[in-house]
């Protein structure tokens, strides 16, 4: 188990302190993300005349105060000292998702700037990667409000930056993942070989993630805003027949765990069962799509039902992430509870760690 080469299945960058202006085309220059407190005092991208993610009132995003220290790393902006973190850490290869900006640019309002925002700050993460292209690997941010220019731009950062994914916000403006409105992007990404991650990011204007809007505490925002987004976008995934229409397409659900999928899955078997007719695209028990290798999810390290979920649908749909290095991450020591865990066998922390995310992403 020593020579595991883990993989960071769901990593992050900090994109704030980019001078966007500079790489923006003229036309948006004065568009370009500003960083700046928010009324919560917190440093805030603004953009179309708001600070993002929302800084308070209903569905905000990231805010505290925090009860232990944020676990900052300079990794977060600094390539150099990210790959000494990963090589004092055991990992291989990191997935590195955005943050502030790449989780913005599908919710903003302005596609065409949009288009350019996502341009720029992909071909930064590409430069990020550049200092180890081996180990680091981009997953793609895309202006989501244009579905044409998505798939073009997805097919540059997977084609000429080496990218392993495309980032999905499971709640864009009302449409769920189900919605045809995606079928050209899943097109794409089945004919890339690269993922689907959906990934919630808290916050966003008009794409709130379920049951936020009811709460102005970051506390409920973050308990079950990222959760209910990934169960809503699993069981339309499935209710749809996405694993039929593109049988080479893979989705991961990330950072919400894995200790909801038996209770869900067990749901969704009784609800085929009962009310079937409704989703005729569903031709199969979703508990039995586990086993296509299309369906991948992200666990906490230390979370109490990773063994349980294991017993109950076996070990080759989780992965790890570190979900480095953001406030509720555990650096260093991030994979130590999977390697500690008495309950796992060391053939499932070889698949947790490492086997399972090399199938998910083209790591090459």
């Amino acid at each position: 188990m020593a020579k595991t080469r883990v993989v960071d299945a769901d990593g992050h960058v900090e994109e704030a302190h980019i001078d966007w202006k500079e790489r923006l085309p003229e036309k948006y220059r004065a568009m370009a993300p500003q960083r700046r407190p928010g009324s919560d005092g917190q440093s805030r991208l603004f953009m179309e005349g708001k600070a993002w993610p929302k800084p308070s009132g209903p569905a905000l995003g990231v805010g505290g105060p925090y009860s232990r220290p944020h676990p900052r790393r300079p990794g977060m902006t600094d390539p150099g000292a990210r790959l000494i973190d990963m090589d004092g850490e055991g990992i291989d290869a990191a997935v590195l998702f955005g943050g502030g900006l790449a989780g913005s640019i599908p919710a903003l309002e302005d596609a065409s700037f949009a288009a350019a925002l996502a341009r720029a700050r992909n071909t930064w993460l590409a430069e990020y990667c550049a200092a180890n292209p081996a180990r680091l690997k981009g997953v793609a941010a895309l202006p989501l409000q244009d579905i044409s220019a998505s798939v073009v731009e997805l097919n540059r950062t997977v084609a000429e930056l080496g990218f392993v994914g495309v980032s999905l916000l499971p709640n864009l403006r009302g449409r769920h993942p189900g919605d045809p409105y995606f079928f050209p992007l899943y097109e794409e990404a089945e004919r890339l070989n690269v993922p689907i991650c959906v990934h919630m990011f808290l916050g966003r204007y008009g794409s709130e993630a379920t049951g936020t809007l009811r709460f102005d505490r970051f506390f409920y925002s973050h308990l079950f805003g990222h959760v209910f987004e990934q169960m809503i976008a699993f069981a339309v995934i499935l209710g749809e027949g996405l694993l039929d229409r593109f049988p080479g397409l893979r989705f991961v659900f990330l950072e919400s765990g894995c200790g909801w999928l038996p209770y869900w899955l067990d749901r969704l078997d009784e609800h085929l069962e009962v009310l079937g007719g409704q989703v005729p695209a569903l031709k199969e028990k979703p508990s039995r799509l586990l086993g296509r290798g299309q369906l991948y999810f992200s666990c906490e390290p230390d979370e109490k039902e990773l063994a349980h979920v294991i017993d109950t649908l076996g070990d080759d749909n989780i992965v790890f992430a570190s979900d480095y290095s953001h406030f509720d991450s555990h650096f260093p020591g991030a994979a130590e509870p999977i390697w500690k865990n008495p309950r796992l066998t060391d053939e499932s922390k070889q698949k947790i760690l490492s086997d399972n995310a090399r199938r998910l992403y083209p790591l090459g």
